[in-house]
């Protein structure tokens, strides 16, 4: 029913606009684009919200909060002309639209180059984390360097609220061998950080205690060099570990994914909205 009712305010608006004048419908199609840079700015924001924002150092929030508060810089701007059918404040508008789009295409090339191509592990319940499944991206030659991964792993250890001080009691999963979270005290499965971070690779053999305490075995793996990096001191445990560093880049991948439609839409709603200005802005603004 309620699609009905959409459906039939639509044709009424349609009918509507398409019984204005010349003149009123790229007035009425210029005031859109107006208001589009202002849900532009909006929509951006709200990407600051879900960017990946985790140790990451600010460098995919600082550019959402700055590009959308240039996009409502330039709103202001298109409000203003249009009020006051100001050609010099409208030209400043479309100015900033198109300025405005350069970043974000920017933005959008750099968070994909960014992250780089990683494995899809979304389906698979028990995960364990390998860096070599991570070959590129600017991320990836940054958790290479020991000066940026110690700033990234001093913050890893600094998360009290969803790092290794959340861990609780870890089972062995009887499919695929890993140790996971006991559902029956914890259902949320274990973060990519955890898993990489907060416990040695299933790999190695070790013997689980508690917590993030484990006991190396005699037969431990000797071919995975993460087995030699885990420690039980609280400060140490697995942050110099490989795993660390892929589960950290999962992490960061995983919520670039769910971020990246927003800056996307408004890369759209900004192009239709320069679109709007430079087709029918002239002959209306100085009018």
């Amino acid at each position: 029913m309620s699609s009905n009712i959409g459906m039939r305010m639509g044709a009424i608006e349609y009918r509507r606009f398409m019984s204005m004048s010349r003149e009123e419908q790229a007035r009425h199609l210029v005031g859109m684009g107006v208001v589009l840079t202002l849900i532009t700015s909006i929509l951006i924001l709200c990407t600051a919200t879900r960017a990946p924002t985790h140790c990451t150092r600010g460098v995919f929030l600082w550019p959402c909060i700055a590009i959308g508060l240039f996009f409502m810089v330039v709103f202001i701007l298109g409000l203003c002309a249009a009020k006051n059918n100001n050609e010099d404040l409208f030209a400043c508008h479309l100015l900033g639209v198109f300025i405005a789009i350069l970043a974000l295409i920017g933005f959008i090339i750099f968070g994909y180059v960014a992250i780089g191509p990683g494995i899809d592990l979304s389906d698979v319940k028990a995960r364990e984390y390998n860096l070599d499944d991570y070959k590129s991206g600017w991320l990836r030659a940054r958790v290479d360097d020991a000066a940026c991964w110690a700033t990234t792993s001093a913050c890893l250890r600094g998360d009290r609220g969803a790092g290794c001080n959340a861990m609780t009691k870890l089972v062995r999963d009887p499919d695929s061998g890993l140790f996971v979270p006991d559902g029956g005290r914890w259902h949320a499965d274990m973060s990519p950080i955890q898993s990489g971070c907060c416990k040695p690779p299933s790999s190695c053999g070790f013997t689980y205690v508690n917590g993030t305490t484990w006991t190396p075995t005699p037969a431990a793996a000797t071919n995975n060099v993460d087995c030699s990096r885990w420690s039980n001191d609280q400060q140490k445990l697995c942050f110099q570990c490989d795993s660390c560093k892929a589960g950290f880049l999962d992490h960061t991948r995983k919520a670039w994914s769910s971020a990246a439609f927003f800056p996307i839409y408004c890369l759209i709603s900004a192009i239709l909205s320069c679109w709007s200005g430079l087709r029918y802005g002239s002959g209306v603004i100085h009018q």
